[in-house]
């Protein structure tokens, strides 16, 4: 009888320890992380049943109590859910439900489109309100929020109409991004730098073009066909007039030395770019006066 409860007992040891392999992983709080193999356009990605609800509305209905894991060869493994969707861009979209970090990757804008247009489709509303929220938030050149992130989003739809409008109107995901202040002008063979901060505080010109529609503020060059040598003292006038000054004084004398007519048609050129530039009242006249005083010399 010993001998026999013995084997009895060792078999039971057995059959626990067979067992082991199939049994659920607990759960917490009553959330399932469980497993689940998702299938995006081909490949397999192996995520937990609440990482896929708690953030996608899409995954919330298709994974609801209806659903049950089916082991399949007693290996615990189930069928996969397949998405005929791009995997890069869910591959985007996983790293926020896993994280929490809202990330786009800026060198490559057709994998941010797809992301994008993938969150809609899934409903990861929470990626989505932050999209718009900073996205708003560059738009109107702010370095804050007005409001809450829901309130900005909110803001871009009134102004935007939806996310698909903004990604066919070259909004998204363009101005999701930092607008760079450097601006290159590009005049002949010569290239200049100038602030967009400046430009579009000082110069009409500048200000219609860099702000004439919401994605023109990210431009990041402009061709000119002025002459290179009257668009640097231009530009140096909106800067820094002293530089100005000491441009063309070094203009005078490195080209012409005292050729009057050249000093003349070279300052009548400045001051015809000056109006194009369509500067404040008070600040051309001072740009004038330097000009004029220079050429009087």
């Amino acid at each position: 009888l010993a001998l026999f409860a013995m084997a009895e007992e060792n078999a039971l040891k057995r059959r626990r320890t067979n067992s082991g392999g199939n049994c659920p992983r607990p759960r917490h709080d009553g959330v399932s992380t469980e497993p689940i193999n998702v299938d995006i356009g081909g490949v397999l990605f192996r995520v937990s049943k609440s990482t896929l609800t708690d953030n996608s509305s899409y995954f919330e209905s298709m994974l609801s109590d209806r659903w049950q894991l089916d082991a399949k060869d007693g290996d615990g493994e189930s069928d996969a859910i397949f998405v005929d969707q791009d995997p890069k861009a869910f591959g985007v979209i996983l790293n926020y439900m896993r994280s929490g970090m809202v990330y786009l990757p800026r060198d490559d804008p057709y994998l941010c489109k797809k992301t994008l247009m993938l969150a809609e489709f899934l409903g990861i509303h929470g990626f989505l309100i932050t999209v718009k929220a900073i996205t708003m938030k560059n738009v109107s050149r702010r370095d804050e929020y007005l409001s809450d992130e829901a309130s900005e989003a909110a803001q871009f739809d009134v102004r935007f109409g939806s996310l698909r409008m903004a990604v066919n109107k070259g909004i998204l995901p363009v101005c999701f991004f930092p607008p760079s202040d450097d601006f290159k002008i590009k005049v002949s063979d010569r290239i200049f730098h100038a602030s967009k901060a400046v430009l579009t505080e000082k110069s009409g010109y500048f200000s219609r073009l860099l702000t004439s529609n919401p994605e023109a503020y990210w431009k990041v060059e402009y061709i000119s066909g002025e002459n290179p040598d009257v668009m640097e003292v231009a530009l140096q006038m909106l800067s820094s007039p002293n530089s100005a000054f000491t441009t063309m004084t070094e203009k005078f004398h490195s080209v012409s030395g005292q050729n009057v007519k050249f000093r003349h048609f070279y300052v009548q050129a400045i001051l015809t770019w000056l109006d194009k530039l369509q500067l404040p009242v008070d600040f051309r006249d001072n740009c004038v006066q330097t000009i004029t005083h220079t050429f009087n010399a």
